[in-house]
């Protein structure tokens, strides 16, 4: 387990506190969309609290337009140019057409990057990942890729996403000493019994690649947002296709998340303060990364990095995980071939 007193590290060269923000929710799955200025405001309060890492990607936008994402975070450092030497930007891509795969193509890779680099105005990529593993090209042609990026200076560090520990120490292994910054993996609640995921964990810390927890609120589920079904989120949001949402698994998944909210109201601390409290005291190497569209609920999430939970608390909650196994995966089926748990 981690000590909690000490929640800040470094992270591709620039200090952070263990808590980031994931831009995806500013514009993806929107019935409308967001204000800038509601945008702006969200993405200012993380950084003003030192929570320095900002995550995007180049299909992180809407439906119409993908790239939306990457453009309203550029629209934010031409607002705010101050805050481009302290924000920590890691950046995914190489993802082929809806979700269909990624490729570790030279080209199509240094395309992207160079269209990121553009709609950022001037802020430097600190992280760049490609989404998913690529499976069309040998693994050691698409790292080379990379480093080759790399070198040219088109970005500071290469990220990994949803690499399994299976893979993740030959990569290290081919990057000629070339650090590897991170891994973009699911953690929450409802994967941290996930035997691929704690062991890719493991491998992690001991290779000291930091873990960006993403979906620490499992889409939201856990945070009790979404109370009863999927009627309660907007017709274009995209978790509409998440299996353990689906009415099948909904009632099922929610044994676990009312223990936790009993587990709140015995302790007297919130949902929010149990689940990101678990996730940081889990292993120091994990970087929760929750995301929002409220101001308000940035400053409770990093709030959470100052309060620290008592073995005991920790042990109630890992025996809650134990005793609640999650019903159905993480993503429909054409997507789970490209996460770490298959």
């Amino acid at each position: 387990m981690s000590d909690t007193k000490d929640q800040t590290f470094i992270l591709a060269g620039k200090p952070t506190i263990r808590m980031g923000l994931g831009l995806m929710g500013l514009t993806a799955g929107l019935d409308e969309p967001l204000p800038d200025e509601q945008a702006f405001t969200v993405i200012k309060t993380s950084l003003d609290a030192d929570a320095n890492l900002l995550n995007t990607a180049l299909f992180y936008g809407s439906e119409e337009d993908p790239l939306s994402n990457l453009k309203l975070l550029g629209r934010f450092f031409e607002t705010y140019p101050k805050y481009k030497d302290k924000a920590i930007v890691s950046v995914k891509g190489g993802m082929i057409g809806k979700f269909s795969g990624c490729t570790g193509d030279y080209e199509y890779l240094k395309n992207e990057i160079l269209i990121a680099k553009d709609l950022l105005k001037g802020k430097e990529i600190d992280i760049f990942a490609p989404a998913r593993l690529p499976d069309d090209r040998p693994l050691e042609e698409t790292i080379n890729n990379l480093i080759e990026l790399q070198k040219e200076g088109l970005f500071k560090t290469i990220g990994l996403s949803e690499v399994s520990y299976k893979t993740i120490e030959k990569i290290n292994n081919l990057t000629n000493g070339e650090k590897i910054s991170s891994n973009e993996i699911e953690i929450s609640l409802q994967t941290l019994n996930d035997s691929e995921i704690l062991k890719t964990i493991k491998i992690c810390e001991k290779l000291n690649i930091k873990i960006i927890g993403y979906s620490p609120f499992g889409h939201g589920f856990l945070s009790g947002k979404i109370t009863k079904n999927l009627n309660e989120i907007g017709k274009k949001d995209w978790r509409n296709f998440l299996p353990r949402l689906s009415n099948e698994n909904f009632n099922k998944n929610l044994n676990l998340l009312n223990e936790i909210k009993n587990l709140s109201k015995k302790n007297n601390k919130s949902i929010v303060e149990l689940i990101l409290g678990s996730i940081l005291n889990f292993n120091k190497i994990i970087i929760p990364l929750p995301g929002t569209i409220n101001f308000q609920k940035v400053s409770q999430n990093v709030n959470v990095t100052k309060i620290i939970l008592s073995d005991e608390e920790m042990k109630e909650i890992l025996e809650i995980i134990e005793r609640n196994p999650v019903f159905g995966n993480r993503y429909p089926d054409v997507g789970m071939g490209l996460v770490v748990s298959c």
